[in-house]
Formats: C-alpha cells, structure tokens, sequence
C-alpha cells in the first residue's frame, strides 16, 4: 500500500465555534514534491511507494453537520496573501513568479518610474 506524507500543514484560524461531536471535511491544495520507493517483503511482486506533498493552500473546511462553510483566513503574511490573490486570478503560482524573476529588472524600473511620477 502506497502512503502520502503532508508537509506545510499550518494552524488554520477562524473566529468562528467549532461544536464537538461534529465532522469537517477539509480540501487543500499540495503538490508533490518527492516520491520514494519503500522497502517491502521479500515474497511482494507489488512496489510500494512513499509520496510527499506539500500543502499551499487550504481551500476550504465545511462543517458536515449544518452543510456548511466556515469562514477561514487565508494567508497571514505578505507573501502568503500575494500567493492567494495570484492563484485566484490567475489559476496558478509557479509559471508567474518565473516570469516575475525573469521579468525583474523591468518591474524595479517600473516601479521606480511610478515612485517618481506620483
């Protein structure tokens, strides 16, 4: 049997109560980040494999007695909340800051320009 292993798990704060003897469903966004084959048995003709994900972002948690969503906070610092609005407006997060690091002399002088102007 193969295994996940998460990484990047973090405290997720809400002001709202949580009730006891409930169940939530909690859907994160991760990505894969290493794949390791396991030792098995000598007798297995399975390989198994040992999966790590990171996880970027916490979509959303749902309170499965009442049918609802709980309202959460997504991202605490800068950077974690530029993630968050980059994802949602443009669906992804790697490929745009690859082009923002390829792209970065052009935005400082950009940004100089627009400091200069105002």
């Amino acid at each position: 049997m193969n295994k996940i292993i998460l990484s990047g798990v973090r405290d997720i704060k809400t002001d709202e109560l949580l009730p006891a003897q409930r169940d939530f469903e909690i859907i994160l966004k991760a990505e894969r980040t290493s794949e390791e084959k396991m030792d098995t048995f000598v007798d297995s003709d399975t390989e198994e494999f040992k999966y790590r994900l990171k996880v970027s972002e916490l979509i959303s948690i749902k309170d499965l007695g009442e049918n609802r969503e709980l309202k959460i906070s997504k991202g605490q610092t800068q950077s974690q909340k530029w993630r968050f609005i980059v994802e949602q407006e443009l669906g992804e997060y790697d490929n745009f800051m690859n082009w923002l690091m390829s792209n970065q002399q052009k935005i400082f002088d950009l940004y100089r320009e627009t400091l200069c102007v105002n």
